[in-house]
């Protein structure tokens, strides 16, 4: 797909502008503009020493869905980390403080982004959420993926604290990750990804997906993306008084998910969703014009 780049910025403004319903079991509802993307840059290439360019600064990017509040902690986190259905809370496991499935089935499903078999036992029952690490204390410890500690590094999330609930994030993988998923991750590639954000005594998941910027997948090979964003949960997640919502509760920690998209051998009845997620969840024209200008 080669969209014209006026035409993306109209979608993105036209994001922005979207909120989503709070899931069952919330406390207050969260609405899909508490998170924002603001830009993008993009590698040069693929190898370590690539440079980066801004490729996308514009109308802020609100999250295409979200989930919450919900009371307590956002635990369990994944073991396997792989994706598997029940592993991990965004896959359908049951929250510690509550054992309770808050996602049953898991996290932000759809006929774009299916279940999954991607444990091989020949049920399509996997969400495909994979933690990518957390954010605490000002700083990110990465996850290990399937056992491998190797792909997510130290340098691939930060953020800031600007008030109760507010400031900055930003989301970025080095040029050459791609190189090192395949060995855990075989042909897949992220195609969404998701922040949970935890303060005060509740919690709140903000998901982004490729739909909401009307992208095509990009080459395994195109460089990658770099995201960068504010948030500002004081409305959703609140602490203090007789109810407990009375002011806006400080940040506690956020943590880093992607999803890994199936391949067509594994679930045929649907066609392979589009790979973006660690290459990039922006639009394929964006990535293509960017790729040409650097040929």
């Amino acid at each position: 797909m080669n969209t014209p780049l006026s035409a993306i910025a109209a979608l993105l403004l036209t994001g922005g502008l979207i909120s989503a319903p709070a899931h069952a079991g919330a406390l207050l509802g969260c609405n899909t503009g508490d998170v924002r993307i603001t830009h993008v840059t993009q590698y040069t290439d693929t190898t370590a020493g690539a440079s980066t360019a801004t490729i996308y600064t514009g109308p802020a990017v609100a999250a295409a869905d979200c989930a919450g509040a919900f009371g307590g902690n956002d635990g369990f986190y994944p073991t396997t980390n792989l994706g598997y259905a029940g592993d991990g809370l965004l896959n359908g496991g049951q929250q510690v403080a509550s054992g309770t499935q808050l996602f049953p089935g898991g996290a932000f499903i759809s006929d774009a982004h299916p279940l999954q078999d991607l444990d091989h036992n020949g049920l399509v029952n996997d969400p495909g959420w994979i933690m990518l690490g957390k954010y605490e204390n000002g700083a990110f410890t990465p996850s290990a993926v399937g056992g491998n500690t190797s792909i997510v590094l130290g340098s691939f999330f930060t953020a800031t604290v600007s008030g109760s609930g507010t400031g900055t994030w930003a989301f970025t993988p080095d040029a050459s990750v791609a190189q090192r998923l395949g060995g855990t991750l075989g042909r897949n590639y992220f195609d969404a990804f998701a922040l949970v954000f935890k303060a005060g005594d509740s919690f709140a998941a903000y998901n982004f997906t490729p739909e909401q910027f009307g992208a095509s997948a990009p080459s395994p090979t195109d460089p990658v993306m770099n995201w960068f964003g504010t948030y500002d949960v004081s409305g959703t997640l609140r602490a203090g008084g007789a109810d407990g919502l009375k002011n806006p509760a400080g940040l506690s920690h956020i943590t880093l998910w992607a999803r890994d998209p199936a391949l067509p051998e594994v679930t045929t009845a649907v066609p392979e969703p589009a790979s973006f997620g660690l290459l990039g969840l922006a639009a394929a024209a964006l990535i293509r014009s960017r790729r040409r200008t650097t040929a």
